[in-house]
């Protein structure tokens, strides 16, 4: 999903009175990732300091797509911030895998490593996604997993990784099914370009294809854009 540009949201007030109001509360023990579900009570609204990871690991993706490490650097060191925020909000094991993906990013960033950064930013942003579905949110998590799945595809291809980028088309195909009948209902139009990539994208991972497959995953990426307007 396309975000603001984060980095630059002052948000000290209401973080404060999150950190206050949210720690301790109860966490998600596991987490379905193919189809997005979760076994444990949802509570509250997705504290600041989630938000904001969220967008920043967006942000770092859109910044090494252009290879502009200079920013993507500014970011993380933004990220830094926002971890120790994290800690102090959720329990160690709930942020166990964010970390490890944030560590793991850091040091793809200092090689200049463009597609393990980009496969680490997007573990991040996976990770954070597990962590919302703690929450209440408007928008179902189906359609966080659906833009995470899709980078997923995309750097698999790119990486030669067609196991992976398998993995990641069900992985689509399962979160989509969740919203389908909500989707066609508020907008056929969408619903039948969305099926339509779904398949495209699944002939480009069977053919190996990164061009097509690269092409057809950006396509779904902004439909599920338009996806998270329909909630």
């Amino acid at each position: 999903m396309k975000r603001l540009q984060i980095a630059s949201l002052v948000l000290a007030p209401a973080l404060a009175a999150s950190l206050l109001g949210m720690a301790g509360r109860p966490n998600a023990s596991r987490v379905d990732v193919v189809a997005g579900r979760l076994n444990a009570p949802r509570v509250d609204v997705v504290p600041p300091a989630v938000t904001i990871a969220e967008g920043l690991a967006e942000d770092i993706q859109a910044d090494l797509e252009t290879r502009n490490w200079t920013m993507a650097q500014t970011r993380v060191a933004e990220l830094q911030k926002n971890r120790l925020r994290l800690r102090v909000l959720l329990p160690a094991p709930t942020i166990a895998g964010y970390e490890v993906a944030f560590d793991s990013l850091t040091a793809q960033l200092k090689r200049q490593d463009r597609l393990a950064s980009l496969q680490s930013a997007n573990h991040m942003s996976r990770e954070i996604v597990n962590i919302m579905g703690n929450y209440d949110l408007t928008v179902p998590i189906q359609v966080s997993y659906l833009d995470v799945a899709g980078r997923d595809a995309i750097y698999a291809a790119e990486g030669g990784r067609w196991q992976d980028a398998s993995a990641a088309v069900t992985e689509l195909r399962a979160n989509y099914a969740i919203v389908q009948a909500r989707v066609a209902g508020k907008d056929s139009t969408l619903d039948q370009h969305v099926r339509q990539q779904l398949n495209g994208l699944e002939v480009a991972v069977t053919a190996k294809s990164v061009t097509h497959a690269r092409a057809i995953a950006t396509a779904l990426l902004e439909n599920v854009d338009l996806i998270e307007r329909v909630f």
